[in-house]
């Protein structure tokens, strides 16, 4: 909000033996992300698709594809004012591209 540098936006690959998934953190679609399937089959991936700040909805479409995966559970929307999401919208374009996105409510607890 001052302006100041928030640091470098990242996300990570956790291969664990329930299985591996993508959390972007809070960036936006990056080009890097089409090298993660080359180095690991992953089962689903977590992308913040608030718009305001990191993806929109189409630009999560496309990192979907990118990381070569069809589970996507969304974060960061709904929180801010300039970050509501019209969540029909959304699964309608997700589902559109053969693709399943979850959307939990805060507090809500979903299984992959």
């Amino acid at each position: 909000m001052d302006g100041s540098y928030g640091g470098i936006a990242c996300g990570f690959v956790l291969t664990i033996v329930d299985g591996n998934f993508y959390y972007s953190g809070d960036t936006a679609l990056t080009l890097d992300m089409q090298i993660i399937p080359k180095f690991t089959k992953l089962d689903f991936a977590i992308f913040p698709i608030g718009d305001g700040l990191t993806m929109g909805i189409e630009e999560a479409i496309e990192a979907s594809k990118l990381v070569g995966i069809d589970k996507i559970l969304g974060v960061h929307y709904d929180t801010f004012g300039f970050i509501v999401m019209d969540h029909q919208k959304a699964l309608n374009a997700f589902a559109k591209e053969n693709l399943n996105l979850y959307l939990p409510k805060i507090g809500e607890t979903i299984e992959l």
